[in-house]
């Protein structure tokens, strides 16, 4: 997005966050800071504070361009929290399985630039805000998009305290961040004007991923369907009701393929390793069992929890090839180690960071074994090679066998 911009705008300046060393971005204009992800660390904070020292240069006549993508909440901020108090609240909430917006919701009660902060500041000033986002959170709500820096008719916290005593999390929580919580400055009023002042974009989401996948699905044989995109709840619930449910649907059909999309959340009792869509995909394995099918589910930024996986992939013969390596599912699943155990499989899928993150997608393949099955050849050979015919796509651990079924073709 960045990129874009500067290629396209007479960009003055600009502060660019992300998680790794842009290659490209003119350094005499735009100041580039590393933050990380999902905790924030100094480069974060840096990131958020240059950002408001920028906005506090505007004036009437200028237009401040915020571009938005998944991850923001933890690679752009600014705060009154000591880092080491805000990461340990950072931590507590995301093992705690709760949905984004009560998360966000807590986020913006900590913050100097969420919750429609970073956009009031400016539009105050004069200055014209237009925000355009990348949308990684199901039904695309401007306020929950890296925690809402542009979203001005945003909550700003108001329900934390609500949410962190709800969830049992308030005492988890550092005595800084409850002081601030308990006794947090009111937000001044904005006047119409200045909300006037502030224009908010849907540049891209999972509805565009999720058509794309269909659409290749399509051209390679497949009878699709678009399941849902706004698949949401526990991963370790939604992944056997998922794919049980796709596996029943068209039965008159040769092959067919189930798309869908959204963002699960898993609750951290273990000490594993993993993210959502591996623990899903762990989750399904019973379910694909003796099946001609296989799932996949990865992020579409290629970053999944904790680790370098997008995601993981089942088919009908994980459950044998688990047994055989004396691996159990369920042992898996109590520790939160999903990574571990597609890791013994090599059934990792590893695409290394995209730069885009529109939530994640599912994709259930299924061919009937008496139905004549799709005849273009789907076939990844060796560990980490990508098939020249399919160019981009990258599965760690995966041989020609185990796609066979779904090609109807000998590798």
């Amino acid at each position: 997005m960045a990129r874009a911009a500067v290629g396209k705008l007479p960009i003055a300046s600009g502060i660019l966050a992300s998680n790794r060393p842009p290659t490209d971005i003119p350094k005499d204009r735009v100041r580039s800071f590393v933050g990380s992800h999902p905790l924030p660390d100094e480069g974060s904070l840096a990131a958020g504070e240059a950002a408001l020292q920028l906005v506090d240069r505007l004036g009437r006549d200028d237009l401040l361009l915020v571009l938005v993508s998944g991850g923001a909440s933890a690679m752009f901020e600014a705060s009154p929290i000591p880092l080491e108090d805000l990461r340990m609240a950072y931590g507590s909430l995301l093992r705690s399985g709760l949905p984004i917006r009560d998360v966000n919701e807590v986020r913006k009660g900590l913050s100097r630039v969420k919750g429609g902060r970073l956009a009031a500041r400016a539009a105050a000033r004069g200055a014209t805000v237009v925000g355009l986002i990348v949308s990684d959170i199901v039904g695309n709500p401007i306020e929950d998009i890296g925690s809402g820096p542009t979203a001005i008719d945003s909550s700003r916290g108001a329900r934390a305290m609500q949410v962190l005593r709800t969830h049992g999390l308030w005492e988890e929580m550092p005595p800084t961040v409850r002081t601030r919580l308990e006794a947090a400055p009111a937000e001044p009023k904005l006047e119409q004007s200045v909300r006037r002042r502030v224009h908010n974009l849907i540049v891209a989401d999972l509805s565009l991923a999720c058509r794309a996948a269909m659409k290749e699905a399509r051209r390679r044989g497949y009878r699709v369907r678009l399941w849902s995109t706004s698949v949401e709840g526990e991963a370790r619930k939604v992944g056997p009701s998922f794919s049980s449910h796709a596996l029943e649907w068209a039965p008159d059909a040769a092959a067919i393929g189930v798309i869908a999309g959204g963002e699960t959340t898993v609750r951290v009792v273990g000490r594993g390793r993993g993210g959502r869509n591996q623990e899903l995909v762990l989750s399904a394995a019973n379910a694909m069992e003796g099946r001609h099918a296989v799932l996949l589910s990865c992020g579409t930024d290629g970053i999944d929890g904790d680790t370098e996986a997008a995601g993981a992939i089942v088919d009908g013969d994980t459950m044998a090839r688990a047994r055989r390596l004396g691996l159990d599912p369920e042992d898996f699943l109590r520790e939160n180690n999903s990574y571990a155990f597609f890791q013994a499989l090599g059934d990792l899928i590893v695409t290394g960071p995209t730069g885009t993150n529109v939530a994640d997608l599912l994709i259930l393949l299924a061919r009937r074994r008496d139905r004549r099955a799709p005849s273009r050849r789907t076939r990844i050979g060796g560990r980490g090679r990508v098939d020249r015919r399919d160019p981009g796509v990258r599965h760690r651990g995966l041989s020609g066998r185990r796609l066979e079924h779904l090609s109807g073709e000998k590798p």
